[in-house]
């Protein structure tokens, strides 16, 4: 018996016409992979031209979880799978795209279908609609026992409304069936749009992180406030206890390149966690440790402010700019229209009842790669910016209140969030820039 393609194998069976060849699938297959839904991710490419090609080879048994995070995600044999789920989201990152792909008109023109059920890696090929029939010499009508009797035209037209609205209660449940399944909606698609520069670029996305000098107090003085206090059970750590007399300025030690904030950390892990569903390579590094080589031609978000020198550094020609006035404060100025800024009350313990914060997108930034900003005068609004770039919903609906082509220009933003018990509230936009 002749053999179909079902699923990427060879079964024996009568010839099915709904099984495309191998030809029609890879060709198929490389417009999928070059459509704008898979565009932005090298990953869900390499994912998915893998499982096809090992499918067509008649290898489909063997597209295991574990063969597949070896060949496609570069794992050790070793791993933990228990622990590590990028084959299994990265399967439904391409299941989303393929449901993205097939609702543009390029992947509603297509006569081929490529589908990755749930809970498989072998993928599935079929015709999208049925193959023109053979033209079949039609029998002859027998001659009919009694005369048939004409349908009123009222009867016609009852059956046809009603066919019409069984045909658009159809269509509605199926629009709305690939809706949820693409997970498509207009602040998911703004929020891939501004991402867009960076899922594009093949290099990693550096994360250059602040690096604030943080003092530790000199042997002497630690020396000195443990005699002053009363012993204690366990060595954790305490404040230090001393009159002001006792201390001069070497018992301040300055420590360089060992610390990072937590508000910093927080933005640094949400961007690296978002990215990595991406399937988009990280860099994390501190920004003391950046040279503007490593920043050339590199997707780059540069966490902090003041104590981010390439924040500092690059920040020039930009309208929206941190300053650090001769008050000893950190404010964000508009150096444009009125010159207003933006600045928090000043306490020395470093709590705020709320914060500022700087987000910017430099799509022609002069280090020839995409540069973004995530920065607060305090460390509060640095965690808020975090979040906020890596919130669809929340990213969307600022984004989709922008001048149309908002996409292609560079973008500055300056927010104001409360902060509640050290965890700042969800920020909004006090100004914006575009250029």
């Amino acid at each position: 018996m002749p053999k179909v393609l079902t699923g990427g194998r060879e079964v024996a069976g009568v010839q099915d016409r709904n099984a495309p060849s191998p030809e029609e699938i890879r060709r198929q297959l490389q417009i999928t992979l070059n459509s704008p839904a898979f565009h932005g991710s090298k990953r869900c490419q390499q994912f998915l031209d893998y499982v096809c090609e090992k499918s067509l080879s008649g290898e489909s048994g063997a597209l295991k979880e574990r063969t597949i995070a070896i060949e496609v995600f570069g794992r050790q044999p070793q791993s933990d799978l228990g622990e590590d789920t990028i084959v299994r989201v990265g399967a439904r990152e391409v299941r989303k795209r393929l449901a993205q792909f097939y609702v543009t008109p390029e992947g509603v023109a297509s006569e081929i279908r490529i589908d990755l059920h749930p809970g498989a890696y072998a993928p599935d090929f079929h015709y999208c609609a049925p193959a023109p029939e053979e033209a079949v010499t039609p029998a002859p009508l027998p001659v009919p026992a009694a005369p048939l009797v004409e349908e009123r035209p009222a009867g016609r037209w009852r059956r046809g409304l009603i066919f019409a609205v069984a045909l658009t209660v159809f269509t509605a449940v199926a629009v709305f069936a690939v809706v949820r399944v693409s997970g498509a909606n207009p602040n998911s698609e703004a929020f891939q749009r501004f991402w867009d520069p960076v899922f594009r670029n093949p290099e990693p996305m550096l994360l250059a992180v602040a690096h604030p000098i943080v003092y530790h107090p000199s042997w002497r003085a630690m020396k000195l406030s443990e005699a002053n206090q009363p012993p204690r059970d366990t060595q954790a750590q305490r404040a230090i206890q001393l009159p002001p007399q006792d201390l001069n300025g070497s018992d301040m030690i300055p420590v360089y390149n060992q610390y990072v904030g937590f508000g910093d950390m927080v933005a640094a892990n949400e961007v690296s966690s978002m990215l990595a569903h991406k399937s988009k390579a990280v860099r994390l590094r501190l920004a003391s440790g950046v040279v503007f080589e490593d920043l050339r031609k590199t997707p780059t978000l540069l966490i902090g402010a003041v104590t981010n020198r390439w924040t500092m550094e690059l920040q020039q020609s930009w309208r929206f700019r941190f300053k650090w006035t001769p008050q000893m404060k950190t404010v964000i100025v508009d150096t444009q229209g009125k010159g207003e800024e933006w600045s928090i009350p000043a306490k020395e313990d470093g709590s705020a009842p709320e914060d500022y914060i700087l987000v910017c997108r430099i799509r022609n930034s002069f280090t020839g790669g995409t540069l973004m900003v995530a920065a607060g005068l305090k460390q509060f609004g640095t965690e808020a910016a975090g979040r906020l770039l890596t919130d669809p919903e929340q990213l969307g609906i600022i984004l989709r209140k922008l001048p149309t082509g908002w996409e292609s220009r560079n973008l500055q933003f300056v927010l104001h969030a409360s902060v509640i018990g050290n965890t700042p509230a969800q920020p909004e936009v006090v100004a914006s820039h575009l250029w």
